[in-house]
């Protein structure tokens, strides 16, 4: 699993001496048996009692997010408006509840905690796309939509690990390309009822640096090395 944190993401935080949220982190996976990279997204905090209260204002930035769903939340489905169902039996939903009931770890859902129920806003609607091996594509999460906790309790909390899950994205590993997308994320410190707000921040899943990137980032290195011998 690879872990790194986006210190690039554009956040105009807000804080207080006793709650701060400090950045994203990402975490990658592959999943074998389903030939999907997984992503999990975590927002950051200072403090252990740091509590999230809600992830809003998101945005499809650039490329397509092209998340896979496998849980089961509903059944057959009409997709082109003709009255008639066209995709059968296994379609999905973003709500975590659905992936914690089936058990399914490379599926697509958003969070507060986990485990843990997280409600969708009244303008988060589901903009499925089209049916690959009996799982639903997303093209991404829409616009200005976002997601709460409606039962707040020990999952909110930053904890030992200082960080939150808000967001996982199973994608095909195979052709897949670079997406990025942004939200803000509404927190306080735990006791408190007075919101915190972090500002757009920005995460990228899929890009795999160029070969001349790369290269830089070797020779970087080693300048480093060199400066500290």
């Amino acid at each position: 699993m690879k872990s790194y944190a986006l210190l690039g993401a554009t956040a105009l935080i807000t804080s207080t001496a006793s709650a701060a949220f400090t950045s994203l982190t990402i975490e990658t996976a592959f999943h074998a048996a389903t030939g999907r990279n997984v992503y999990s997204i975590f927002a950051n905090f200072s403090l252990s009692n740091d509590r999230l209260l809600n992830v809003f204002d998101t945005m499809n930035i650039s490329g397509t997010m092209n998340a896979l769903h496998t849980d089961n939340a509903f059944g057959d489905i009409d997709t082109d408006g003709d009255g008639y169902a066209d995709v059968f039996g296994a379609t999905g939903a973003w709500s975590q509840t659905w992936n914690n009931a089936a058990g399914i770890p490379s599926d697509s859902f958003v969070a507060i905690g986990t485990p843990g129920p997280v409600a969708l806003d009244p303008g988060f609607t589901e903009p499925y796309g089209h049916n690959v091996g009996g799982s639903m594509v997303n093209t991404g999460i829409i616009n200005l939509s976002g997601w709460y906790d409606s039962t707040p309790s020990s999952q909110n909390l930053a904890g030992t690990t200082l960080k939150i899950k808000v967001l996982q994205i199973a994608r095909l590993a195979a052709g897949e390309t670079a997406y990025t997308g942004r939200f803000n994320v509404g927190y306080a410190a735990f006791g408190t009822t007075s919101p915190l707000f972090s500002g757009n921040v920005t995460y990228t899943i899929g890009a795999v640096p160029a070969p001349g990137a790369l290269a830089l980032l070797g020779f970087a290195g080693l300048a480093t090395r060199r400066r500290r011998a």
